[in-house]
């Protein structure tokens, strides 16, 4: 199989987002790929360049503008997906992946923080919107506070060693603290259309 740049970049970025980044080689790039290190320097200059393009790479995947933004769905509906979506995320990341950027590639760190801070932004902004113009949402919520809270949520959770002091994973909480949040911003009709969608998990 030919490789190609965006070959390069993905299986990279899957090799940082497993293993972290300070322990993937160029050298363990290349034998992943089964090329020479010399055929992969061919399509980047140096590792710098390349976990600046696996960031960029990584900015575009995790773009949720358009994330389960199906017309079908209710916003209750949408927020479960979310909340998996995130949750996978979450739990796949290995915690030396946002700690070696930040330590060895700082600029390639803020760029991806930026990136991500934006795009839940955006997107947790405009489903408050549409769950409040739905009823699911209580109309008295600010949205702009809520979201920024959450965005610190979920980044603390990825920063925390709480887990292994009180033996648990991120996972076994992530329902209980979705669950938590849902029903602290729904209206009686969020509600009950939670409890619908979820009584058969």
């Amino acid at each position: 199989m030919e490789l190609t740049k965006p070959k390069l970049i993905a299986l990279s970025l899957k090799l940082y987002i497993k293993y972290g980044i300070k322990s993937v080689s160029m050298d363990d790039v290349a034998h992943d790929l089964s090329v020479s290190k010399k055929t992969v320097y061919n399509f980047v200059k140096d590792k710098n360049s390349l976990v600046g393009s696996c960031i960029d790479l990584l900015a575009e995947e995790s773009d949720m503008t358009t994330f389960c933004d199906n017309s079908e769905l209710n916003v209750i509906e949408k927020h479960i997906h979310i909340y998996k979506h995130i949750s996978k995320l979450l739990t796949e990341l290995n915690p030396s992946f946002e700690y070696d950027l930040k330590k060895y590639y700082p600029s390639h760190f803020n760029k991806f923080v930026k990136v991500r801070r934006k795009n839940i932004y955006d997107k947790m902004h405009a489903d408050l919107e549409q769950g409040i113009k739905e009823g699911y949402f209580r109309a008295d919520i600010n949205i702009k506070k809520l979201t920024i809270l959450n965005i610190i949520r979920i980044e603390s959770l990825k920063e925390t060693d709480i887990f292994e002091e009180y033996n648990t994973t991120m996972l076994n909480l992530l329902d209980e603290l979705f669950n938590y949040h849902l029903h602290g911003i729904a209206t009686q009709q969020g509600v009950d259309e939670y409890k619908k969608l979820t009584e058969n998990k």
